[in-house]
């Protein structure tokens, strides 16, 4: 029997609880985001703004197909759009965490 790969078991079970708590700190809408819904959440709710492509339309609204803010983990992109920042209203009772969720996952598309 080959007692090197006995040795290693403990080391992959553990590193796989590891993972696994990780993954259930995450939200559950963020393991499920769906891009297809958050195309049309932002078509309807962001578009206006930011531009159907991402190309912003006004002069406060940042580029999001090229916006660095988008280089932040989803949790912290999805707080700011349910708080609202800058001239960008709250979406907090608007849409849903999973919803934002999918806006979040869409809009990642778009670079």
């Amino acid at each position: 029997m080959n007692t090197s790969n006995k040795a290693c078991r403990p080391l992959r079970l553990t590193l796989f609880s590891s993972c696994l708590a990780l993954l259930t700190m995450l939200p559950h809408s963020a393991l499920a985001a769906d891009p297809v819904n958050g195309q049309r959440l932002y078509l309807t709710h962001c578009a206006g703004c930011h531009g159907q492509n991402g190309l912003s339309t006004l002069p406060n609204a940042p580029n999001l197909a090229r916006s660095e803010r988008l280089n932040q983990p989803d949790p912290v992109v999805v707080d700011k759009i349910r708080s609202g920042i800058n001239t960008m209203p709250p979406f907090l009772g608007i849409l849903k965490d999973n919803e934002i969720y999918d806006v979040v996952s869409y809009v990642r598309t778009l670079r």
